[in-house]
C-alpha cells in the first residue's frame, strides 16, 4: 500500500492526474468495455482512414493483481462507415459497412490502480480471409475412366501402365 501511495504522490507531483475514471474502474470493467477501449486504441494507431468497431467478443481472461487488473481478450472488429478524416466522429454512431473489412484481434490490457484513466494496451489484428463463394458453373466431369494395365514379364520386374481409352 505504501508503494501505491508513493507512486500516486510521485505522479501528482509530475502533474499527472490520478483520479479514477468512471469508465475504467478496473473492478467494474466488463470484458466488452475493455475490448471497446482496445478497438479505440487500434483506431488511433493504424495508418488507414477506416474506423473499426467491435463486432464480436470471442474470449477473454481476467487476472487480478495487487497493482491492478490484466485482461487478455480475443475479438473481431469490422470496418464502419466513419472515417478518421472527419474530425469528430462518435464510434457508437458509426455503422458497419455491409462489405467492410473484418479483422481478428487479440489484445492485452492492463488497468493499473494508480493510473486507471490510461490503461496499458497492446493490440494486434490480422485481416480475415474472405470465404470464396462457390462457383455456379458445374465442374467438368471425366468422360472416360482410365484403365490400369499390369503386365508381368518372365523376369523379376513388372510394369504397370495407365491408359485412357480413345473415343
Amino acid at each position: 500500500m505504501a508503494v501505491v501511495l508513493f507512486l500516486v504522490a510521485l505522479l501528482a507531483s509530475l502533474g499527472v492526474s490520478v483520479t479514477a475514471s468512471p469508465l475504467l474502474e478496473a473492478q467494474l470493467l466488463s470484458p466488452r468495455d475493455v475490448a471497446r477501449s482496445a478497438v479505440e486504441a487500434y483506431n488511433q494507431e493504424t495508418g488507414t482512414q477506416a474506423v473499426f468497431r467491435l463486432f464480436k467478443l470471442k474470449s477473454f481472461h481476467k487476472t487480478q493483481f495487487d497493482w491492478g487488473t490484466h485482461f487478455s481478450i480475443n475479438f473481431t472488429i469490422k470496418e464502419t462507415n466513419c472515417r478518421k478524416s472527419v474530425a469528430s466522429y462518435r464510434l457508437e454512431d458509426c455503422r458497419y459497412q455491409p462489405n467492410g473489412i473484418t479483422r481478428d484481434c487479440s489484445a492485452d490490457v492492463s488497468v493499473l490502480d494508480f493510473v486507471q484513466e490510461a490503461p496499458l494496451t497492446s493490440v494486434k489484428c490480422t485481416q480475415q480471409q474472405r470465404a470464396k463463394k462457390p462457383s455456379k458453373k458445374p465442374k467438368p466431369k471425366a468422360q472416360t475412366v482410365p484403365k490400369v494395365t499390369v503386365e508381368y514379364f518372365p523376369s523379376s520386374f513388372s510394369t504397370a501402365a495407365l491408359t485412357i481409352p480413345e473415343d
